[in-house]
């Protein structure tokens, strides 16, 4: 179903990095709305080099998105920094759920729901089944 099964520790451990992408993505896609936005008025060498400009962020912003994915996570919301990981709590495939700001991995909610549904995983850590437990599931380099 999954490529990746997080513990809550091994989401822990990618929020630095989720960061760092999400922080690059929201300014690569702020430099393309102010391109686009000079994007009419300009003629010539000038509409160009912006429409390359366009392009490259374009790409930046999906090789990113793409990034993400190859780790195993899911982008829910760029605006909120909201960010999903498969897992196991209590023998169920849920998401672990994350939003920038919070300190560390705390809440998951089912696969069907979303953000609304979150719940604590106060308590429910001991659901989380380590790596070695899950029969017939590998991690990507493992």
């Amino acid at each position: 179903m999954f490529a990746r099964i997080f513990t809550k520790e091994e989401a822990d451990a990618l929020l630095p990095e989720i960061q760092r992408v999400l922080s690059q993505m929201r300014q690569a896609r702020k430099e393309l709305s102010e391109v686009q936005a000079r994007l009419p008025e300009a003629r010539g060498l000038e509409r160009r080099n912006l429409e390359e400009e366009a392009r490259f962020l374009l790409g930046s912003l999906e090789a990113d998105a793409r990034y993400l994915a190859s780790l195993g996570v899911f982008l829910k919301d760029l605006d909120r920094g909201l960010v999903d990981f498969p897992a196991r709590v209590g023998g169920e495939v849920v998401f672990l759920c994350w939003q920038e700001g919070e300190p560390e991995v705390a809440h998951y909610h089912p696969l069907a729901g979303g953000f609304a549904e979150r719940r604590p995983l106060k308590g429910e850590t001991n659901g989380l089944l380590p790596q070695a437990s899950r029969p017939g599931e590998t991690r990507p380099g493992a």
